[in-house]
């Protein structure tokens, strides 16, 4: 036989159980309206979204190659100080190729943003649809 006090926690259990589920539900959905909204925009100014970007972007790879490369360089060198007699070489070696990915991932980083400034003054953004008169192309309506 069913306890008395089974039906009542039930039903005390049961809205505290659906109210949460329901306004996540909800909530999703609203989210998910707006990632629409926002995309279609984004598509509307000729731009794309961050989430879309690929994550190596040039400034990325400027700054994995200006820290990656010397960092890799002197640990290859401090390894071959411990074995060799005159590790002299092996330092200098690693500063010259140190100092030019230095130099080559400073470069690349800001060849980026020089070349970024000059889309967004040019072309009203980064990634903007040019701009043309629409009615310059329409040859359907021009025929009559």
């Amino acid at each position: 036989m069913i306890d008395p006090m089974v039906i009542p926690l039930a039903g005390i259990a049961l809205p505290v159980v659906l109210v949460p589920v329901i306004l996540g539900i909800r909530h999703a959905r609203y989210e998910r309206e707006m990632e629409h909204a926002e995309r279609m925009r984004a598509l509307e100014l000729g731009r794309t979204l961050p989430r879309d970007e690929a994550w190596w972007t040039l400034p990325r790879i400027g700054v994995a190659i200006g820290a990656g490369v010397p960092a890799s360089v002197f640990f290859c060198a401090w390894q071959a100080s411990q074995t060799q007699a005159d590790p002299k070489v092996a330092w200098v070696a690693a500063s010259i190729v140190g100092l030019a990915a230095v130099v080559c991932g400073t470069g690349l980083s800001a060849w980026h943003f020089v070349r970024r400034d000059q889309a967004v003054d040019h072309a009203g953004g980064l990634h903007a649809k040019p701009q043309f008169d629409a009615d310059a192309y329409d040859v359907v309506g021009s025929r009559g």
